[in-house]
């Protein structure tokens, strides 16, 4: 695998929304966002995350009311978090190890700065392998935010 850092291949789409918000709210942000995952903060520390999968999994499975059930109540925590500078391999190794499909990235100053994923992966090496522009950059569009939603 790359020697590539994620800092080069992360998801920079980092949408951080609050832990009491509902699943309702954070399902319509990640639709309008066009994000898999979000980060949850509690008083601006990250205390979990919650994905796409974690919504078709667990409401739909549990017949669960969209806006009367709390992030809290189906969020992956804690937060597997790894710094910036880690290469692609020993990051898919986290994610093995940790069972996640999710990486938060942080800096230097643990300060979240982005989001990395299996399809990141496939992105970057897409990249590398075909050129610049991938049928997965087309898909997924990288924008880039950092932005605290309510």
């Amino acid at each position: 695998m790359s020697k590539a850092k994620l800092s080069d291949i992360m998801n920079k789409r980092l949408v951080i929304i609050k832990c009491n918000s509902s699943i309702k709210d954070i399902a319509e942000i990640m639709a309008a966002k066009r994000v898999s995952a979000v980060v949850l903060v509690d008083s601006g520390r990250p205390v979990g995350i919650l994905t796409e999968r974690d919504l078709a999994r667990q409401v739909c499975a549990n017949d669960l009311t969209a806006s009367k059930t709390p992030a809290t109540a189906l969020m992956s925590a804690p937060v597997v978090a790894v710094g910036a500078d880690l290469t692609m391999q020993d990051a898919a190794e986290v994610m093995v190890k940790n069972g996640v499909r999710h990486l938060a990235v942080e800096n230097k100053k643990h300060r979240l700065v982005g989001m990395v994923t299996a399809t990141d992966f496939a992105r970057y090496t897409g990249r590398k392998a075909f050129g610049e522009s991938t049928v997965l950059d087309l898909l997924y569009p990288y924008e880039e935010m950092g932005e605290e939603m309510p």
